[in-house]
């Protein structure tokens, strides 16, 4: 497959001291590489080579020589470098983003080398994403009193502003940080009060446009937590698609189209795939979510919806869900590998359910209910 021969090339991208090298300042990319290695092993189950590994271990432990001493006088100290970063953050600073992924990446070269029996650097790099982490988080509290907000921003430098979207890369993709963590969900609130226009995420910051993908981003932290405003970012950014089912890199907000970057930007596109996806069927620690992210007007009686194959972590899940008037029929075929899970079934208006046995059966039918069992964050 296309996805498994990149995987493979992808050490032809490290340089010998073990950096994935995509622009010098940008100290996300290792962190995002050793991430994609993991969640292509874990969704395809397939064993990564021995040169991978070799590379992963190589990728690690650049991070681990690269972020900064946890005994600086600093409210910096223990994080990554200074540098660009993703270039709609901002000029050079120490952004979150790049300590998040670090993190994420830690974790995954973690999780890949314990699954290859190599328990030594597995727990050498956990216990280093663990102090990456702590410093993080040390960094938050004492740069309270520059951003006098609960949130977090791009940089313990900064107040809270538009680059602030850089740091829910914790809640979404990572999963660093639990669904309904306050850092999290305040940052979203500010985001959401601050820096929307015409119910989109506006970057102001060099892209000086509305983000399809990054609002993408904060629509995927409310589905998360279980708040119903995702539904509306999702609807707005369907309505900004090009003819060709495409989006800018940054929207005019005036015009619609582009004002900045790719015509058809790819990151946007793989966005709204992934979004689509999560609302159908996403993982959440043990178990796979299913139908948390479906409209209300979708369960109309007499309209069938069946979504799949999607890779998960346990093997691929296809879904079928059928509405009736008072009640709802879901069903699943899935080819499970080591692990099976528990489905939480989330559905709209329907009332919640958790299957356990889901190799026993593989079907449940759910009553309606008046409410929607959904949040609103704070």
């Amino acid at each position: 497959n296309i996805a498994g021969k990149i995987v493979q090339r992808l050490p032809e991208k490290q340089n010998l001291t073990g950096f994935f090298h995509s622009q010098e300042g940008e100290w996300d990319s290792n962190g995002a590489v050793l991430w994609i290695l993991q969640r292509y092993a874990e969704l395809t189950g397939e064993p990564l080579s021995g040169d991978v590994l070799d590379a992963v271990r190589k990728g690690a432990k650049w991070i681990a020589r690269k972020r900064l001493s946890d005994e600086l006088d600093e409210i910096h100290a223990g994080l990554m470098p200074s540098g660009f970063s993703a270039e709609h953050l901002g000029n050079i600073d120490f952004y979150y983003w790049d300590d998040f992924w670090s993190a994420g990446g830690l974790l995954a070269a973690a999780s890949l080398l314990d699954a290859a029996d190599s328990s030594e650097d597995a727990d050498s790099f956990r216990q280093e994403a663990e102090r990456l982490l702590q410093a993080i988080h040390r960094s938050l509290e004492k740069s309270r009193d520059i951003r006098k907000h609960p949130g977090m921003p791009a940089s313990p430098h900064r107040r809270m502003d538009a680059g602030a979207v850089g740091s829910i890369v914790a809640g979404y993709p990572l999963r660093l940080y639990d669904s309904r963590d306050e850092r999290l969900l305040q940052t979203v609130e500010y985001l959401i009060r601050d820096c929307f226009v015409d119910g989109a995420f506006f970057q102001e910051m060099i892209h000086s446009g509305i983000n399809a993908y990054l609002t993408l981003h904060i629509a995927q932290v409310l589905l998360r937590a279980g708040d119903a405003r995702f539904r509306g970012m999702v609807r707005r950014i369907a309505e900004l698609a090009s003819p060709t089912g495409q989006w800018p890199e940054a929207i005019h907000p005036r015009t619609g189209g582009g004002c900045m970057g790719d015509g058809h930007h790819g990151w946007a596109s793989a966005e709204w795939v992934m979004m689509i996806r999560n609302m159908f069927v996403r993982e959440e620690e043990d178990r796979l979510v299913i139908g948390s992210g479906l409209f209300p007007e979708w369960l109309t009686p007499g309209k069938h919806l069946f979504f799949g194959p999607a890779k998960t972590p346990y093997g691929d899940v296809s879904l079928r869900i059928r509405p009736e008037s008072s009640q709802v029929h879901i069903s699943w075929e899935a080819n499970w590998r080591d692990r099976e899970p528990s489905l939480e079934i989330l559905l709209p208006g329907v009332e919640p359910s958790e299957v356990t046995s889901v190799s026993e059966r593989n079907t449940i039918t759910l009553k309606r209910s008046r409410g929607e069992h959904v949040t609103q964050i704070h």
